[in-house]
């Protein structure tokens, strides 16, 4: 009997920054739901497991810092709690980590069969946030060779009622689990666990399998080696198979569903166009995409302006019962939009705070129209042909059936591109004909009388196609086909070139004479023993991918295809490192990058003003992207260029009235906000000069004679590099949990909430900033009242959703987290952790250590609980909540 799990809460993570010198210091916690662990397998195994995520360095360390940073990474103390390092998931590259209560650290090791490197590759399926997860005391699984019962390589089957109890959880959470479609699943079962996707096969089949779950081999996470039994299903002595057996508890997740979605376009595709193609069909396209976001500026139309910068399609329409209610016309998922939309005068566009937003969704929109093209292209998860079903009592299989050459798509287009990223070469570019439905019926019955002597009517594989193979938002092929370009069915995600829209750049494809195809070299796998953790774990930092493909770009850009298909196979071994062992000759790349010169349109990716993008770059004379760039750029205007002082908006909030005590905690509020997100951006500030510093010398010493000097410069410039990535990481990260604290703040105040917003108003108009904390504080008030003033109708404004909790304040103004959990002999305890402290005369400690200063004020104990995501104090006085400081 499948039963549902009871919550499906977050579970509440605690974060720690190690430094250079192998100190860990804690972070505020970012309250949001979806920065936490929720609906992982891991709660569901182990619910009162405490978990840190440790952050550590960017960049190169000197031994001796490596050496301090792996022995806190391998046990850290939290608040006298021992905490081990146990794995990470796919935020290793970016230097990211978990660490358990060290009492969990034996039993999740051996989960992972005591090997590090599996545990710092796999341990994120235990952590991964799933849509719905159930839990069953008595559930059955086998594992199978891959292709066997029609699985694939990490595609599954999950019985019809399976899928049922999934739904039915779903529905109790509020959510939808639409069927007819491939699922993305996470299973942790007896001592190991399973990813992959997963189609639903009927309960009869079931019941003749004696299976809820089927598995592939290769899906299971690192191995299964539980016991084996022989199936004779195919009235044939030569067909017994082999199958691993499990019957017990399950934890089991769907953590994506395939739906129909759109990818936009980009250089690592447009270059391997031709001229032709670039000058006939990509170039026209792209200027009309200017034309477009022109004429939507001159004549006001923000939501056609938001539909080409790529923002409107998060927005959704409200239910018909949400609308009745509230009265609002639309939720916008940004406050950009929503201000847009009740703004019919564009003044609001010059508001320094909006015109910023604005002008970074501008910058990216027009890199990628200048470098990419600006077309969209369909996406869909990529799915196997495999059938499993139950025919006159016997079971029915194939897998593998379909043509190398055809593919089973919605698109109306007989031919296409399939795509699937990293880009490694032109030859990724999988060509491909729709098969048609007579051909497809005769491959099937064909692959079944061979795999099984059983013959099926046209009309029965008709019936196999539309509930196994026609699935909503996936495209169909052979598994030997999608590895050509490193595809399987773990849920890839991919993207269609369609012959109607680009037909040139499809025929040069169809027509390429193709090299000989670069595959995956799965050698064998590395094993180390379970005390060398944070040492694998260390070498599993970094993310060489990014840098080689640019490298790759600027090859191509300069006229040297030959160096650019050298990279594929260091590209493909760096996709494989930590899996396969598989080793980047870094010499062989450095010898490259001295050769070429970086493609110069490159630098501009991540600028976050148009005006910084210069209009016209000098490029090699066979850079196809740099002729886009450039051809474009021109035609692209700084629309948004003007911006007014923030005093200037003083009166499009008003009428609602505030206290004096209101505009004074608003006014320390907006202190410390300010003061903390100056001190971030500081940090920043520095790591990007220690950046172009780093990058001048490099350019500098390129020529150099000696090359002791020349490596050392590359080093240099390649550490900052790597410094600077982690701290723009970092940087979002805390800025996003700072808007979250003080989002926190202003939800507590449930009475007055105009007044409050007009004090937040008026408090931000008088001060220098971009007035950025009355939106990420009280942003439907001042939408509201934005509307009244314009005579707009009025728009709703997406809410975060808060994880649930208390928060605790005591007389020596201590701030604590009270977690509800189970104690050892099975009763409810309390879970008390120190986040700060705010002594009397407003000192902010963290870790011992003062880090802001906010106005005094008496304290008084009490509790507040994080409810429906919404902060609700009981008797506590309202400055306590001030603090948004971050270490």
């Amino acid at each position: 009997m499948l039963t549902a799990n009871v919550t499906d809460n977050p579970m509440f993570v605690i974060s720690l920054d190690i430094d250079p010198m192998g100190q860990a210091k804690t972070r505020i916690p970012d309250l949001e739901k979806s920065a936490q662990l929720r609906n992982t397998l891991l709660q569901g195994l182990f619910p009162d497991i405490r978990v840190v995520r440790l952050n550590v360095p960017g960049g190169v360390l000197d031994e001796s810092q490596q050496a301090l940073v792996e022995q806190t990474m391998k046990r850290v103390n939290v608040d006298g709690v021992q905490f081990r390092l146990v794995g990470a998931s796919s935020s290793a590259k970016d230097g990211k980590f978990y660490a358990v209560e060290a009492k969990y650290e034996r039993a999740i090791a051996e989960r992972f069969l005591n090997w590090p490197q599996a545990a710092i590759t796999y341990f994120g399926v235990l952590v991964s946030p799933c849509k719905v997860r159930i839990e069953s005391p008595d559930a059955r699984v086998i594992v199978v060779k891959d292709h066997e019962f029609g699985t694939n390589d990490c595609r599954g089957w999950i019985s019809r009622s399976l899928l049922r109890a999934l739904q039915e959880r779903a529905h109790a959470s509020g959510r939808d689990l639409p069927g007819d479609r491939l699922y993305q699943f996470r299973l942790a079962f007896d001592s190991t666990q399973a990813k992959g996707s997963c189609k639903v096969m009927e309960d009869d089949v079931a019941e003749v399998l004696g299976a809820d779950i089927i598995l592939p081999e290769s899906s299971v996470k690192p191995e299964y080696k539980g016991p084996s039994r022989l199936l004779d299903l195919f009235r044939s002595q030569t067909r017994q198979l082999e199958v691993r057996t499990y019957r017990g508890p399950i934890v089991f997740g769907i953590r994506e569903v395939s739906e129909p979605r759109e990818f936009e376009s980009s250089y690592t595709l447009l270059e391997h166009a031709s001229w032709e193609t670039l000058k006939s069909e990509v170039l026209p396209h792209a200027l009309s995409q200017v034309e477009k976001l022109r004429t939507a500026v001159d004549e006001g139309d923000y939501e056609g302006l938001l539909e080409l910068l790529g923002t409107s399609q998060a927005q959704q329409r409200l239910d018909a019962e949400d609308s009745a209610e509230s009265g609002y016309t639309s939720r916008e998922a940004t406050v950009v939009e929503a201000v847009l939309k009740v703004d019919p005068t564009g003044y609001l566009v010059k508001h320094p705070y909006i015109n910023q937003q604005l002008n970074k969704l501008l910058a990216r929109w027009t890199f990628k129209l200048c470098t990419g093209g600006g077309f969209r292209m369909p996406a869909f998860a990529l799915a196997d042909d495999g059938i499993l079903a139950l025919h006159d009592g016997q079971i029915i299989t194939a897998s593998d059936w379909l043509p190398l050459d055809r593919a089973i798509t919605s698109l109306p287009c007989d031919r296409g591109l399939v795509v699937r990223y990293p880009i490694r070469m032109f030859e990724d570019l999988l060509p491909y004909r729709r098969i048609p439905i007579g051909e497809m019926v005769g491959a099937i019955a064909r692959a079944v009388l061979e795999q099984t002597g059983t013959r099926l009517h046209p009309c029965q594989i008709v019936d196999l196609f539309e509930g196994q193979i026609s699935l909503k938002g996936t495209l169909t092929l052979n598994s030997k086909t999608a590895a050509r370009n490193g595809g399987d069915f773990d849920f890839d995600m991919v993207c269609v070139v369609e012959s109607d829209k680009l037909p040139r750049f499809v025929e040069d494809r169809f027509s390429l004479q193709e090299q000989t195809p670069i595959q995956k070299e799965k050698l064998k796998k590395q094993k180390s023993p379970w005390w060398n953790l944070a040492q694998v774990a260390t070498k599993a930092k970094g993310n060489e991918i990014g840098s080689i493909t640019d490298l790759q770009t600027s090859c191509i850009a300069a006229g040297h295809p030959e160096l650019a298909y050298e990279l594929v196979r260091e590209l493909q071994n760096a996709l494989d490192s930590l899996k396969h062992g598989t080793q980047v000759d870094r010499e062989r790349i450095a010898e490259i990058r001295k050769q070429i010169k970086t493609a110069p349109w490159l630098k501009y990716k991540r600028e976050e003003q148009v005006s910084r993008m210069p209009v016209s770059i000098e490029v090699e004379p066979t850079d196809k992207v740099g002729f886009l760039y450039n051809a474009v750029r021109k035609e692209v205007e700084d629309f948004f260029r003007t911006t007014l002082p923030i005093g200037d908006f003083h009166g499009v909030i008003s009428g609602a009235s505030f206290t004096q005590e209101m505009f004074d905690e608003c006014r320390e509020i907006n202190r410390l906000y300010a003061a903390e997100v100056s001190r971030i951006m500081k940090r920043k500030a520095e790591a990007e000069k220690q950046f172009q510093e780093a990058e001048a010398e490099f350019e500098a010493q390129r020529g150099n004679a000696d090359r002791k000097v020349r490596d050392a410069a590359r080093r240099r410039r390649n550490s900052a590099q790597l410094l600077l990535q982690s701290e723009k990481d970092r940087t979002n990260e805390e800025l996003k949990a700072l808007m979250m604290l003080v989002r926190k703040w202003a939800d507590e105040k449930k009475e007055n909430r105009r007044g409050w917003c007009q004090a937040m108003h008026t408090v931000v108009c008088n001060g220098r900033s971009k007035g950025s904390l009355l939106w990420n504080t009280f942003p439907q008030e001042a939408i509201d009242m934005i509307a009244e003033e314009t005579g707009s109708q009025p728009v709703q404004v997406a809410a975060p959703d808060l994880v649930e909790g208390e928060i605790e304040f005591d007389e020596q103004g201590r701030v604590f987290l009270v977690e509800q959990v189970r104690g050892e002999n099975g009763q409810t305890e309390e879970r008390r952790t120190l986040l700060l402290q705010i002594t009397e005369n407003g000192d902010v400690f963290r870790d011992g250590r003062r880090v802001s200063r906010v106005h005094p004020f008496p304290f008084t104990k009490g509790r507040g609980e994080i409810r429906n995501g919404h902060v609700v104090f009981d008797g506590i006085p309202q400055r306590p909540t001030v603090n948004s400081r971050r270490p």
